[in-house]
């Protein structure tokens, strides 16, 4: 009979080392690497965030954010396949454009009632008669529609 407790006592301590040494990650497999022989989540940017998981750096925020999780998104003008969301500060007094051709987002500063200007004066944010935003870039003195809110 004490032969069989003690066995039994050994077969149940074997059973739990064997489980714990799975849960906490006795993992022997190198990072996975890519063609390149780059890290895969490795692409952390100067602020620490990890393009890969959709985080970009948000300068009114201080931290890293995922834009397309933001409420305000506008449709892309010049890239149909594209989307830029806006950030707005909490006194409205700025707000923040993720979009492709901005790397990093631009940050423009309010101008007048429900509008925002660069302070190059190139870039304008404004609502249309629809109160929708729309972000116009001026070149060579013409004003061209990038950006607007469906």
């Amino acid at each position: 009979m004490k032969t069989i407790l003690t066995f039994t006592i050994s077969l149940f301590s074997l059973a739990l080392v064997s489980c714990n040494s799975q849960k906490t990650g006795n993992n022997t497999q190198p990072p996975a690497k890519t063609e390149a022989g780059a890290i895969v989540g490795g692409d952390k940017d100067e602020h620490g965030c990890k393009a890969s998981a959709g985080y970009s750096w948000s300068a009114i925020k201080q931290e890293c954010i995922r834009p397309f999780e933001l409420t305000d998104k506008l449709k892309d003008l010049t890239d149909s396949t594209m989307a830029a969301y806006l950030l707005f500060s909490q006194n409205k007094k700025q707000v923040e454009i993720f979009a492709k051709e901005f790397k990093p987002a631009l940050v423009i500063s309010a101008a007048e009632n429900d509008s925002y200007l660069s302070t190059d004066k190139v870039y304008k944010l404004e609502k249309d008669a629809k109160s929708h935003w729309v972000l116009y870039k001026t070149e060579e003195g013409k004003a061209t529609a990038i950006l607007t809110q469906e």
